[in-house]
Formats: C-alpha cells, sequence, structure tokens
C-alpha cells in the first residue's frame, strides 16, 4: 500500500500553483507495504479522506500551451474520482520510459485545510504510463488507465494558461507578475487561526482565487488586473469585484472598494487584512 502523508502548498494556484500552481511546502512520509505475494508492486492509498475535499482540478495537455481543464465541484462527482484511484496498481520505476511525447493528465486535489496534493500521469504509445505524486522525487509505473478518468468525467472542457498546470512544466513560478513585484503563489492573511486563514492565489496568467472563509463555499476567481498601485480581482461568475492595495511583495484587503463579505466568524476575511506570501510554495 502506498500512503503519502499530507503536504502544504502554496502557492499552485499553483497551480500552482497556485496553484502556484504556488510550490510546495511540504512534510512527506513513505510507508511502502508490499502487496501479499507481489514484490515490489503497490497501491495507491490517499493520506485524506474524500471528506477532506472541496474540490478537483483535472488537466490534460500534449503541449502545456494547448492544455484543457475539467473542474469537479459536485460531492457525488468528487467522491467518484476519488474512488477511481484507490487500488490502483503502481510499481517503483526502475528503467526509461517510452512516455516521450506522451499525453499528460494530472489532478490537483483541493482539500478543506487549505492545501492541496498534486499528481501528474504520463503515458506515450505503451500500455504503461508514469505516475508521480507530487510530494516526492521518487517516480512510479502503473499499467492502470490513469488517462481513461478525463474521459469518464463529463465535465465541460475549458482552455488554461500553463500557468496553472500542476509541477509548473514551464517554469513560470520564478517570475515575478509584470509591473509589480509580486510572485505567483498563494498569500496568506494574518491574524487568523492556522488552517482557517483567508488566502489569495495568483497566477502567472493573471487569474487569481480569493478563499475568504472557512464556511463559506462561495470561491470568488477571476481575472485580476493591477490599476493605481491595486490588485483588483474580477469574479467572473459573479460579476463582483475584490481589491487590494500592493504594498511591496504583500496585499492589503480593501473592503469599502470591494464586494461584501458576510461575516461569517471569526476568520472572516476583514478590512485591512494583510496578505503574506508564503515563501515556501
Amino acid at each position: 500500500m502506498f500512503i503519502l502523508e499530507r503536504f502544504y502548498y502554496r502557492p499552485v494556484f499553483g497551480k500552482g500553483k497556485f496553484m502556484k500552481k504556488t510550490k510546495l511546502l511540504y512534510a512527506v512520509v513513505v510507508a511502502l507495504l508490499l502487496l501479499s505475494g507481489c514484490a515490489g508492486r503497490e497501491e495507491i492509498e490517499f493520506p485524506f479522506a474524500v471528506s477532506d475535499v472541496d474540490y478537483i482540478e483535472m488537466y490534460r495537455y500534449t503541449v502545456p500551451a494547448d492544455a484543457q481543464e475539467k473542474v469537479v465541484t459536485e460531492m457525488e462527482d468528487v467522491e467518484k474520482l476519488y474512488d477511481s484511484f484507490s487500488g490502483r496498481v503502481i510499481s517503483p520505476k526502475e528503467t526509461e520510459d517510452d512516455t516521450a511525447g506522451g499525453t499528460t493528465t494530472s489532478f490537483r486535489f483541493n482539500l478543506s485545510d487549505g492545501t492541496d496534493y498534486e499528481i501528474l500521469y504520463t503515458c506515450g504509445e505503451g500500455r504503461t504510463g508514469t505516475i508521480r505524486f507530487l510530494t516526492g522525487e521518487k517516480e512510479y509505473t502503473t499499467s492502470a488507465d490513469i488517462a481513461a478518468l478525463w474521459e469518464e468525467c463529463e465535465c465541460e472542457p475549458r482552455d488554461v494558461h500553463e500557468s496553472r498546470l500542476p509541477g509548473d512544466p514551464c517554469g513560470l513560478e520564478a517570475k515575478p507578475i509584470e509591473g509589480t513585484e509580486l510572485m505567483p503563489g498563494r498569500y496568506i492573511a494574518q491574524g487568523y487561526d492556522e488552517y482557517l486563514e483567508p488566502t489569495i492565489d495568483l497566477y502567472a496568467d493573471k487569474t487569481a482565487t480569493l478563499f475568504y472563509s472557512s464556511l463559506s463555499s462561495d470561491l470568488p476567481m477571476g481575472t485580476f488586473t493591477i490599476e493605481d498601485g491595486a490588485l483588483i480581482l474580477l469574479d467572473e461568475v459573479f460579476d463582483k469585484k475584490y481589491t487590494f492595495m500592493i504594498d511591496g511583495q504583500e496585499l492589503i484587503f480593501e473592503a469599502e472598494k470591494s464586494a461584501e463579505i458576510p461575516q461569517l466568524d471569526e476568520n472572516t476575511l476583514r478590512d485591512g487584512t494583510r496578505f503574506v506570501y508564503q515563501e515556501d510554495n
């Protein structure tokens, strides 16, 4: 059985990463238990319960610039995708494979505690693909058709900028956002309970996601602009805007210039909150 301890991401977005996608701050514990009678073969088991998953992002590309995304938000679909990984057989990768130029299908499990968990699967013309868990350096091979999970998901695909892809295949996270000192990644609100603090994820393609309360299912996301020393996030679903004053490499929330945020508890985003970039993403 293959078990990875939960890690902390921040971003990738970011994927990166957000997020990103977002780089990763993580503690990794790998426990490898051999399957009976199948030396060297293991099974996938997630280090978190399906109830810990808020939503799942799926990505498919051969060339990152042509990537597409599906976002799974319905709990029934989240459970189905989560269960689809359970028991999949993998083996430590020991030789070179034929996945060069193959198609990559990747997954980002966004968890309720503000962390995420990313998986990359690449398959070329052969029957065996390479699967990598971004909490560790080791790669595995599997004959399981992980790519089929993309086809089985009925969510509508949409084009997505390569900066959102798990693993940052284009190295976009290392560059500051044009015209600012801000780096793509996760920014953590100061003065709140740990793991319940609001966050904002900035991506290299000038999109962002705001998490303002652990008690709200609302997740403002969309494009942002830089205007007069402020970052303005436009929620493309509800046509609302949220304004943050830029202070060097930090952001300060301006409630008077933003859509109203319901004050659900003491950890809900408040006016004047300072967001600090998480250095180890």
